[in-house]
């Protein structure tokens, strides 16, 4: 099983425009079977084209789990240490009659 972690495409404009061309890409920053980084450009036509082939050939899409990229588990438990200390601090001041 693949483990990958998920990427998400940003909008960019297309900073020189041709006449026929689109006035933006969809860029996704990837790193190469080298450990090189690649930026790659997409237009919205390309990834309907890629949707269209995924569905049409689902049993050639490897089974995968998500990983947390880099850093990833440090936010989890910050924000999980974050809800764990203002639910206590809440629950003892609850009784001052502050709010």
């Amino acid at each position: 099983m693949l483990r990958i972690q998920p990427g998400k495409f940003y909008r960019i404009k297309n900073s020189d425009k041709k006449s026929a061309a689109s006035d933006h890409y969809n860029m996704i920053v990837v790193e190469n079977n080298e450990g090189g980084v690649e930026e790659l450009l997409f237009t919205d036509s390309d990834l309907v084209k890629a949707t269209v082939r995924r569905k049409k050939n689902t049993e050639d899409i490897p089974r995968y789990s998500i990983v947390a990229p880099e850093g990833g588990i440090i936010y989890v438990i910050g924000l999980t240490t974050v809800g764990i200390v203002s639910g206590l601090v809440g629950y003892f001041i609850r009784d001052l009659n502050l709010f």
